[in-house]
C-alpha cells in the first residue's frame, strides 16, 4: 500500500489516494469522486485514470479494471517523472466493460515507421491476432512480427515529434524498461493522416483491452478452479469395497529372467542353467 498523487484535469490540483495491489484504475476515479473532486471538469465524454509518461513523451488512458499496481511497477523508479491524471475522454465509452469486443479486432494500412531516432520508412501495418506486423507490401508475404499486445499498448505521443505525416502515435511495452536490451524494441513510434492514426489507436487499444479481458476471466477461472479443486476431484462414487474399473496406475509385471534363476529352482540335468549353476 502507499500514497500517490492523483492529478485533476488541467494539473492545477491533485488527491492523495491509497493504491494496494488490488487497487483499479476503477477504484481510484471512486475515491476521487468521494472526495468532490469531479464535479466540475472541462472537455467533453467520460472521465478515465491515463497514464502520462513524461519520460518518453506519450500518454494513454486507463481502462477501470486496469490494477495500477501493475501500471506504476513498470515505471521507472529511479525517475519520478510519470504520473497519473483524471480527465474527460470520448474514448471512455470505447473502452468500458461493456464494449468489449467479442473478438479481437484487426486492421491494415501504409503508415509512416520511425525504425531508427528520425528516420522512418513507409510500411503495411497489420493488426491481427491482437500483434503487429510490419511489412514492404500490402500483399504480407514479406511480414515480420513487431510485437503482442499481450505486453504492448497504443500511446498518443505528446511530445513534439519530426513525422512525415501530421499525426503521431505509439505502442508502447507495459513492463519495466529493465526487460528490454534497447529501447527500440521498447516503444515504436508511427506516423499517418489524422483520420487513419486516430482509427489505429482505437483498433490497438480495443484489441488491448480484449486481451486483457481474456486474460482476467482465465485466471478468475483457474482461481476458482484452485478453489474447489479437492472436491472436483471425485468424479464417481463407489460403493464400499468396490473396485475401480481400470487401476489408478498401470504397473507392468517383469518378465522373469531365466539366466537368474530363483531360489530352490532345480535346473534340468544337463543345461545351460545346470551347468551354470554347478
Amino acid at each position: 500500500m502507499w500514497q500517490q498523487r492523483v492529478f485533476i484535469g488541467n494539473m492545477q490540483r491533485f488527491c492523495l489516494v491509497e493504491i494496494g495491489s488490488g487497487t483499479s484504475a476503477g477504484d481510484v476515479l471512486s475515491m476521487v469522486d468521494a472526495q468532490g473532486a469531479l464535479e466540475q471538469g472541462a472537455g467533453s465524454g467520460g472521465w478515465m485514470l491515463w497514464e502520462v509518461s513524461q519520460d518518453f513523451g506519450m500518454e494513454r488512458p486507463i481502462r477501470s479494471f486496469e490494477m495500477l499496481s501493475d501500471v506504476c511497477g513498470a515505471w521507472n523508479t529511479d525517475k519520478t517523472v510519470n504520473l497519473l491524471v483524471i480527465k474527460k475522454t470520448l474514448l471512455a465509452p470505447l473502452l468500458s466493460p461493456k464494449a468489449m469486443p467479442s473478438a479481437s479486432p484487426t486492421c491494415s494500412g501504409y503508415v509512416q515507421w520511425e525504425y531508427k531516432r528520425g528516420k522512418w520508412q513507409k510500411r503495411w501495418m497489420e493488426l491481427r491476432e491482437h500483434s503487429l506486423w510490419l511489412s514492404k507490401r500490402d500483399t504480407g508475404k514479406d511480414a515480420t512480427f513487431l510485437c503482442s499486445l499481450n505486453n504492448f499498448d497504443a500511446y498518443y505521443v505528446t511530445r513534439v515529434h519530426k513525422a512525415p505525416k501530421p499525426y503521431v502515435f505509439s505502442v508502447k511495452s507495459t513492463d519495466s524498461l529493465s526487460f528490454f536490451e534497447s529501447t527500440s524494441d521498447y516503444v515504436h513510434v508511427f506516423s499517418c493522416g489524422e483520420g487513419e492514426g486516430k482509427n489505429w489507436l482505437e483498433k490497438i487499444l480495443l484489441a488491448r483491452s480484449y486481451v486483457l479481458y481474456q486474460e482476467r476471466n482465465v485466471l478468475s477461472s483457474a482461481s476458482g478452479n484452485a478453489a474447489g479443486g479437492l472436491q472436483r476431484a471425485v468424479t464417481r462414487k463407489q460403493a464400499p469395497g468396490q473396485r475401480p474399473a481400470q487401476p489408478l496406475v498401470n504397473v507392468n509385471v517383469p518378465k522373469a529372467d531365466p539366466m537368474n534363476a530363483p531360489i530352490g529352482f532345480e535346473p534340468a540335468a544337463g543345461s545351460l542353467l545346470a551347468r551354470r549353476h554347478a
